[in-house]
């Protein structure tokens, strides 16, 4: 079909049309083509009969009535079934071939115009000669109106003109034999002016329906990109909207503890009592921990936002990751009586372990926070080709219009004082994050008073031999006794670092600089461990200078701390393998990191 429609219209208006386009231009030219002139045959039978009426006057008086008769219901009778399948071309769904369509309107046009042709047969030889040129006259005139009918068909006029004009030509050249070349002559130009002219109306259809295509394409174009920057307001102002939103929740939620520092700061410097000290150094570490969470989740929330955190693909055992995370809440479920249950089948995958156990570690946390009776069950399958892990519980659940609003930022259910003792809210915000880069899918379901069951589906199934268990080289054997260099260029960490690191029983040595760092290597040796700053004073890194004094000095640990949160400043500590702590950090998190680092490190960093 697509070939017959190129042969049929070789001429194209709209340049540059792919195959497909243009098959479907042809098309759509076919059918308004077809539309224009089925519309116009609706109204020809009544100009039919004024036509057969009128060469009933002329034939009259020299043609016997029921030739006249005869002759009249035939023309009158094509050309009314021409309109009917008009009627029934119009009704026709759009769906409809056009290229048989219009071959059938060719064929209804050569037979109306074959019954006008035979006028000239039955009437012209009996006629006077005024009236003979008057029907000849008529009958030359018929094709001129087809040019109208035809609507730019060339082909539906030719048909129905040639079908009128060789018969009247002819007979007119029987009439007058002398006059049988000029009359074919002008006959042939005629005929050809009448079909080019067609033909040019058929091109100005074709350049109108490519315009009409081209601004329906625009119109489209730009409903699309109208609609794009409708979505990209939205988003904007959505953004805008959230960032003010944390912007004021962490204004506050970092105001509340600085003001309580401030006053406590203010109890030791009046020099308390003794027996008020403990209770004041705890309320201290609270709120310090409380700062650090919070900073913690800002810098988490500001990575995931910027696309700075790259996830390490691995072999994992899902199963005993979700193990390992539960055995760290055993305590918290059991000071709140709550059952902490495992239904842990086994199940492999590939993919990011640290950024899997930090999204159960949220689910379960708000899990065993919000339930206070019953049970939470973390559970562990496999469905088809995904892997599932399930954390559900009993506890108070979540109203129906509250479901999708537990992701945003600094949102608590129940918690519009911002208590921090119930967290920052922070958690699910960083878990929908880790889920949408890591490519898992998050379900949630709740019912107030009945519980929550949260649903992670992971698409990256592994098969193969066992993976190691998550954290399955760390040591956790004590510090005390060792001995660790800290090198940093703020004065307050330094002593710090040191005041903590030796109420540990460590033997600490600090450094200011790389100079003093040089220094000290040289005149005491090297550590059991380094703890250096990733930015120093006087433009010198710390993992440049970690690596220098090894290569001076021989395998040593190094952990690596830092306030750095930008991709490219952390990715060369990554690849070097050192441990790496971001500032603020909390006493037990550094001393998990300093026990694990201490053991055996040398044979497991590389530089």
């Amino acid at each position: 079909m697509k070939t017959d429609w190129r042969r049929r219209f070789g001429r194209e208006a709209a340049i540059g049309l792919e195959d497909a386009d243009r098959a479907d231009f042809e098309c759509e030219v076919l059918r308004e083509l077809i539309g224009l002139h089925a519309r116009m045959l609706l109204r020809l039978p009544w100009v039919q009969a004024l036509l057969a009426l009128g060469v009933a006057l002329l034939a009259y008086r020299s043609t016997s009535w029921s030739w006249l008769v005869g002759w009249s219901l035939l023309t009158v009778g094509a050309e009314c079934g021409r309109a009917l399948y008009a009627v029934r071309v119009l009704r026709m769904a759009p769906s409809a071939d056009p290229v048989t369509i219009h071959r059938v309107l060719i064929g209804l046009a050569a037979g109306v115009g074959a019954t006008v042709g035979l006028s000239a047969w039955l009437f012209i030889p009996n006629m006077p000669l005024p009236d003979r040129a008057l029907l000849v006259i008529v009958l030359f005139a018929m094709p001129a109106a087809g040019v109208s009918v035809a609507v730019s068909s060339p082909r539906i006029l030719a048909a129905y003109s040639l079908l009128i004009m060789v018969p009247t030509a002819v007979c007119w050249a029987v009439q007058y034999p002398e006059q049988s070349l000029v009359v074919a002559g002008l006959t042939t130009l005629y005929w050809s002016f009448i079909v080019s002219v067609a033909g040019d109306g058929e091109q100005l259809l074709r350049r109108s329906v490519a315009i009409r295509r081209e601004r329906d394409r625009t119109l489209a174009d730009l409903q699309q990109l109208n609609a794009e920057v409708r979505a990209a307001v939205t988003r904007a102002e959505a953004s805008s909207r959230a960032r003010a939103r944390v912007l004021a929740a962490a204004s506050h939620d970092l105001r509340q503890p600085l003001h309580a520092l401030s006053v406590y700061s203010a109890v030791l410097v009046a020099n308390p009592a003794a027996e008020a000290l403990p209770e004041v150094a705890g309320n201290i570490d609270r709120l310090v921990r409380n700062l650090g969470g919070l900073l913690h989740g800002l810098l988490d929330l500001s990575r995931l936002s910027a696309d700075q955190y790259v996830p390490e693909l691995r072999r994992i055992s899902l199963d005993r990751l979700a193990a390992e995370v539960c055995s760290e809440f055993d305590a918290l479920a059991g000071d709140k009586s709550l059952r902490l249950v495992r239904c842990l089948g086994q199940v492999r995958l590939f993919d990011d372990p640290v950024a899997i156990a930090r999204i159960v570690r949220n689910l379960l946390d708000n899990a065993i926070k919000y339930t206070e009776r019953g049970e939470v069950v973390v559970s562990t399958a496999r469905r088809d080709e995904w892997a599932v892990l399930e954390i559900a519980d009993t506890g108070r659940g979540i109203p129906p219009g509250e479901l999708t609003r537990v992701f945003e930022e600094f949102y608590q259910l129940d918690n519009p004082g911002r208590d921090q003792q119930h967290g920052v809210g922070l958690g699910l915000t960083i878990v929908q994050r880790l889920c949408e880069l890591i490519g898992a899918d998050i379900a949630l379901a709740s019912e107030s008073g009945v519980g929550t069951r949260v649903t992670l589906r992971f698409r990256t199934l592994a098969t193969g031999n066992e993976p190691r268990p998550v954290n399955a080289d760390a040591d956790v054997s004590g510090v005390s006794g060792k001995r660790i260099y800290v090198v940093d260029d703020e004065a307050d960490i330094l002593e710090a670092m040191r005041i903590l690191l030796q109420g540990w029983g460590c033997r600490v040595e600090t450094a200011a600089s790389a100079r003093v760092a040089d220094a000290l290597f040289s005149d005491v040796g090297r550590p059991d461990l380094l703890i250096v700053d990733l930015r120093l004073a006087e433009g010198e890194q710390g993992l440049a200078l970690a690596r220098r004094l090894r290569g001076r000095h021989g395998e040593f640990p190094v952990l690596v701390v830092t306030g750095e949160t930008g991709l490219e400043a952390l990715a060369p500590v990554r690849v070097a393998g050192f441990p790496l702590l971001q500032k603020p950090i909390v006493a037990d998190v550094l001393y998990d990191a300093v026990s694990r680092a201490l053991p055996s490190a040398a044979m497991r960093q590389r530089d």
